[in-house]
């Protein structure tokens, strides 16, 4: 896989705060072809949810592997953020 013809998103995953779920979402990640190239994980205490913020990689649609997330049993939701991608690629 070339790393030139990869496209980058930024995922925001909210998900209940339970240690095995940032597991299978790196699971899921890896299962459907796609790249991690960074990770950011944040408890709320006040209402036990977690914030994930991951930035992947793939020559794949992104649509895949949200719906492979969104079908794990602890997840809240997820949506895709590119003006973070967006706006390193313009400065590189």
């Amino acid at each position: 896989m070339s790393t030139a013809n990869l496209n980058k998103y930024q995922l925001i995953i909210m998900a209940d705060d339970k240690q095995v779920v940032l597991e299978r979402i790196l699971q899921v990640t890896r299962y459907r072809g796609f790249l991690i190239n960074g990770m950011n994980a944040e408890v709320n205490t006040g209402n036990n949810v977690a914030t994930i913020t991951m930035t992947v990689s793939s020559e794949r649609p992104i649509s895949l592997l949200i719906d492979q997330i969104n079908k794990l049993i602890d997840i809240k939701g997820v949506r895709v953020d590119n003006s973070a991608v967006n706006n390193k690629q313009q400065t590189a």
